[in-house]
């Protein structure tokens, strides 16, 4: 089980190098790691990133952190269901958070939002709109959940 977590730890991590769009559909590259190399990698330009910076984005770009913590442990063999926990649970929420605003600004802006029982077509259409990044990340935030929730197994 350690093994498959350091895979998701690093499927998460390799998220944040990889298109989280996909530019055929989308027309645009959106690719996390972009944000943060533009960055000066100075104290002040740190400081104002986060004073200025959503919330929102700052917890997306932590579960990325936790993640690479977590591998990174792992790897080491002193892996930490906590910080396994904060990495996929802080994505479920950043994502379940992120639905619900939203699904309220997309319904009044009259863009389509998918019913619960239309769900299997919505996943359908994820590839045709989300990127590599995107899947990385979101394929290794459920296996990081389970680690923490169910641990390692002794060796």
């Amino acid at each position: 089980m350690r093994a498959i977590a350091i895979l998701a730890a690093l499927a998460m991590v390799a998220g944040l190098f990889l298109p989280w769009l996909n530019p055929e559909t989308a027309g645009v590259r959106l690719v996390p790691w972009d944000l943060l190399k533009s960055l000066e990698p100075t104290v002040e330009t740190a400081q104002k990133f986060v004073s200025e910076s959503p919330v929102e984005l700052l917890a997306f770009l932590a579960t990325f952190v936790l993640a690479a913590l977590f591998g990174l442990l792992a790897m080491v063999g002193a892996p930490s269901r906590l910080l396994a926990f904060l990495a996929g649970g802080g994505a479920v929420g950043f994502v379940a958070f992120g639905a619900l605003k939203l699904k309220d600004k997309a319904a009044a802006l009259g863009i389509p939002v998918p019913e619960p029982d239309k769900l299997a077509d919505f996943a359908r259409s994820i590839p045709e709109v989300f990127g590599l990044g995107a899947m990385a990340w979101g394929a290794g935030v459920p296996v990081l959940v389970l680690t923490a929730l169910v641990g390692y197994g002794e060796r």
